[in-house]
C-alpha cells in the first residue's frame, strides 16, 4: 500500500484514492533527488559498520564478476570492466542508495549488450557479481526510504529487467525475487522507525515525569512554607490585637489602625488556609507537622548512624537567626542528600557541613566511594527537588561525583529574604 498526503487547497483531486500530483512528486524524487536515505543508522558506529559491510559486499561482487567474465581471463579488460560495474554502485550506496539504484538501472540496461555471452554462461544476461550488487542496492533503498519510493523503484526496475528477459516466467521470477528483497529492506526500515518512535515516546514520557515531579515538588515546598507564613501572620495578628493593652492611652485613630491591621492579618491567615487546601494532594491530606530547620540536622545524622553508616556533622556559625524559609530549605536539602547517599552508596561514610556566612548559608553533603556509581541528575527526582528549593531562594545547588569516586551535593542559600522574593 502506498500512502500519500491528504490534499490541500489548490491541489488536484484524487482519482481512485490516489492524489496524482503527490504521486508525481514521489516519482521526481526517485528519479532526480534523494542524496541521503530518509532513515539512517542509529549511531555513528553503526553507520561506519554498515559502510564497511556494503563496501565488502561490493568488493566480493567485483571478484565474482571478474571470475565469471564469459570467455575472458580475470585480468582482461572485459573482466575488469565487469568488476568495476559491480563495485561502483555499492560504493555509491554508502552515501545515497537512490543514486546507486540509478546506476544499477543503467547497468541492467547496458551490460547485456556489452557482454552478450553472459546468458549462455549461467542463464541470465547479467553477471553473478552484478546481480549481487543489484540485490544489495534494492535492499538499501528499501531500508532507507518510504513505501512510495519502493513502488516507483520496483516498477522501473522491473521494466529495465523485462527488456532483456524473453520468457515471461523468467521475468516473473525476477520480479518475485526483487519484491522479496524490497520487502526485507522495508521490514528493516519499519523496525528502525518503530525504534525511533519508541525512543521519542520514552523521551517525552521522561520529560513529562520530570515536569510532574517539579510541579509536585513546588507544591510540596509551598505547603511546607504555609506553616512558616502562617506563623508570621499569627504573630502579627497577636501583636496588633494586644497593642491597645500593652500601650495604654493610645489615640483613637491609632487604635483603629491596629484593629484594621489585626483584621487584615486574620483575613490573610484565612486565605493562606484556603491556599493550602488548593495545594494539598490526596497523599497530603492530613495537617502538616511543625516544619523542621537546620538545627535538627543532627537528628538526621543519628538516624543514618543507626543504619550502620558513619555520618559526621560540622556546624559553623549561628543558625538561630536564620529566616525560616532558608532554614527549612537547608534541612530538606540535607535530608534528601543523606537519603540519596544511603541508597546509592550503602555503608560509605558521609560528611555533612553547614556554614553560616555573612550573606548566605553553605550546605555540603559528601559521601565516600561505595555502592553503585551515580551521575549527577540520575538519582530519581531528588536532585530536582533540591534544585527547586535552592532556586526558590535565589541560591545555587551543584551535585556531582568527586575526584575519589564519591558524590557531593553543595548548596549556597542567600540570607537576604527580600532580595530572594
Amino acid at each position: 500500500m502506498v500512502a500519500f498526503a491528504a490534499p490541500g487547497p489548490g491541489t488536484r483531486p484524487r482519482v481512485g484514492g490516489v492524489r496524482w500530483d503527490e504521486a508525481w512528486r514521489v516519482v521526481r524524487h526517485v528519479l532526480y533527488a534523494g542524496t541521503r536515505p530518509e532513515v539512517r543508522a542509529r549511531s555513528a558506529g553503526l553507520a561506519r559498520l554498515r559502510a564497511a559491510a556494503i563496501v565488502g559486499i561490493g568488493l566480493w561482487s567485483a571478484f565474482l564478476a571478474a571470475q565469471t567474465a564469459p570467455g575472458h581471463p580475470a585480468g582482461s579488460p572485459l573482466a575488469l570492466g565487469l568488476a568495476a560495474a559491480s563495485v561502483v554502485p555499492a560504493i555509491v550506496a554508502v552515501r545515497s542508495p537512490l543514486w546507486a539504484w540509478r546506476l544499477v538501472v543503467v547497468l541492467i540496461s547496458a551490460t547485456p549488450a556489452a557482454y552478450p555471452g553472459m546468458s549462455r554462461l549461467w542463464g541470465w544476461p547479467w553477471s553473478p557479481g552484478l546481480a549481487l550488487t543489484i540485490a544489495l542496492v534494492w535492499f538499501l533503498v528499501a531500508a532507507g526510504h518510504g513505501q512510495g519510493v519502493l513502488v516507483v523503484v520496483g516498477v522501473i526496475s522491473a521494466a529495465a529487467l523485462g527488456v532483456w528477459v524473453e520468457d515471461w516466467r523468467d521475468l516473473a521470477l525476477l520480479v518475485v525475487l526483487m519484491t522479496a528483497v524490497l520487502l526485507a529492506g522495508n521490514a528493516v526500515r519499519q523496525r528502525r522507525v518503530a525504534e525511533r518512535e519508541s525512543a521519542e515516546q520514552q523521551r517525552r514520557r521522561a520529560a513529562e515525569e520530570t515536569r510532574a515531579a517539579v510541579l509536585e515538588e513546588r507544591a510540596r515546598i509551598a505547603r511546607e512554607l504555609h506553616d512558616v507564613v502562617a506563623h508570621h501572620m499569627s504573630v502579627l495578628a497577636l501583636r496588633t490585637d494586644s497593642a491597645r493593652y500593652r500601650f495604654p492611652g493610645l489615640p483613637d485613630d491609632v487604635r483603629a489602625e491596629f484593629a484594621e491591621l489585626t483584621g487584615t492579618a486574620r483575613e490573610g491567615m484565612v486565605e493562606m488556609r484556603r491556599l493550602l487546601g488548593v495545594l494539598r494532594t490526596e497523599s497530603a491530606g492530613g495537617p502538616l507537622a511543625p516544619q523542621p530547620d537546620v538545627t535538627r540536622v543532627t537528628e538526621l545524622a543519628e538516624r543514618v548512624r543507626a543504619l550502620g553508616t558513619a555520618c559526621a556533622v560540622r556546624v559553623h556559625g549561628d543558625f538561630d537567626a536564620l529566616p525560616a524559609g532558608v532554614a527549612l530549605s537547608g534541612y530538606r536539602i540535607v535530608q534528601e542528600a543523606l537519603s540519596n547517599a544511603v541508597q546509592h552508596a550503602p555503608g560509605a561514610a558521609i560528611d555533612v557541613e553547614l556554614r553560616v556566612g555573612t550573606g548566605s548559608v553553605h550546605v555540603a553533603v559528601r559521601n565516600a566511594p561505595g555502592g553503585a556509581a551515580r551521575v549527577a541528575g540520575t538519582a530519581g527526582h531528588g536532585l530536582l527537588g533540591m534544585r527547586e528549593r535552592a532556586a526558590m531562594l535565589g541560591g545555587t545547588l551543584v551535585a556531582g561525583p568527586t575526584a575519589d569516586g564519591g558524590f557531593e551535593v553543595t548548596a549556597d542559600l542567600p540570607l537576604d529574604h527580600e532580595e530572594n522574593v
